[in-house]
């Protein structure tokens, strides 16, 4: 049986413009090198048969990676130029086991394994010889002159991405006929189309950066987000106030629970839990043990900022829907912001409080009942 792709991402640069003593792709990103996070895409596809990573002769980081002797991979000497890598890449193997060779930046982590789908459906249904990513560009654009420089149409360019999909033997030719040339390439279009192969764009996404510079370290997190959701529901019992929030509220009504009832609390810690993947607050703090008995919920939500610190992530943005008919919670939404702020560790503009009814439907809209939906999102941290 025919293999289908083969992968190709050079590691084999030192990133001088990421001025760094270290190369860029083994900077981390949570808890993971970029290249970790890149390769693992590809380890993972299952429409990936083999991936080769050309590497520096001299590299001593690339046996730490989590990859490392996963048995699809392979390495080679890079070149000192991107051609160069991926022809030496392609010279280590037999292509006539692939139809299509993808090639990808290292040092673009935030793909998935719907690109890679993407770009074989569209190779495969358009018949073109190379299928690449773009993006439109919105900022204004000058060419630097020597004289002046000059402003030009931004409708007549666009930025190019990886990964890429070409055919194997076309791209295998249009790269021996570069390098034979000395023609330095940015990326496997360009030679594609130096040879006037068929190409095809397909539009990409702006969370698709390439990490260059030190400072795209820090765009590349607010891309990184993980989004987690919760939800608690407590029944009142006759009282003078539950705490919300943080924030006691005199009414009618106490809340019926084996910890102190803080259904915004329980509702919070939930989608921080959820968001890291770790489960629910009952695995860490089940009602059946005893000394959970009027638990603080603020030790539950230092028990989950304190698990999501330790995977390096924190809130970015919260948002929050209390459901009740009674008490009205217009009165105390500033106290209830101002508490949570606090108990959070976030500033207020970042999280969003607002209430609502059950239009009288249900236990709650039988004014017998609280609950409390959110959803938040979390960052690696700065």
């Amino acid at each position: 049986m025919k293999n289908k792709i083969l992968a190709i991402i050079p590691a084999a640069g030192v990133g001088e413009r990421f001025l760094s003593k270290k190369p860029k792709q083994y900077h981390k990103i949570d808890q993971s090198t970029l290249i970790e996070k890149t390769i693992s895409i590809f380890t993972s596809s299952e429409l990936i048969s083999n991936i080769i990573i050309p590497i520096h002769k001299d590299d001593k980081n690339i046996q730490n990676q989590d990859f490392y002797k996963n048995p699809k991979i392979k390495f080679v000497d890079g070149g000192d130029t991107r051609a160069k890598s991926i022809l030496s890449a392609l010279e280590s193997e037999d292509l006539t086991n692939y139809d299509y060779v993808l090639t990808h930046d290292v040092a673009r982590p935030n793909i998935s394994k719907d690109h890679i789908r993407h770009l074989l459906e569209e190779i495969q249904n358009k018949g073109s010889d190379c299928i690449f990513f773009y993006t439109p560009i919105s900022e204004s654009i000058k060419k630097i002159s020597n004289e002046e420089d000059m402003t030009l149409n931004k409708e007549d360019y666009y930025l190019v991405q990886t990964p890429q999909i070409c055919n194997t033997k076309k791209l295998y030719t249009a790269l021996k006929s570069c390098v034979e040339e000395g023609i330095n390439i940015p990326d496997e279009s360009f030679v594609m189309e130096k040879m006037n192969y068929s190409l095809t764009k397909i539009k990409g996404s702006s969370s698709n950066i390439k990490v260059t510079y030190p400072e795209d370290i820090d765009l590349l997190k607010k891309f990184n987000t993980r989004v987690g959701t919760g939800f608690d529901l407590h029944t009142y019992l006759p009282g003078n106030g539950f705490l919300l929030g943080g924030y006691f509220i005199k009414c009618d009504h106490s809340i019926n629970a084996h910890s102190d009832g803080d259904v915004l609390l329980h509702s919070i810690a939930d989608a921080m839990l959820g968001a890291s993947a770790l489960g629910d607050i009952g695995i860490f703090f089940p009602d059946t043990d005893v000394a959970n008995k009027n638990l603080d919920s603020k030790t539950i939500i230092n028990f989950c900022l304190e698990e999501i610190s330790k995977l390096d992530l924190e809130i970015f943005n919260i948002d929050i829907t209390i459901i009740c008919e009674t008490p009205k919670i217009s009165p105390f939404r500033n106290f209830i912001l101002s508490s949570l702020s606090e108990i959070l560790k976030i500033d207020q503009s970042n999280i969003g409080l607002k209430a609502t009814t059950s239009e009288k439907i249900g236990i709650i809209g039988k004014n017998k009942a609280i609950a409390v939906q959110t959803s938040l999102n979390l960052i690696t941290k700065k």
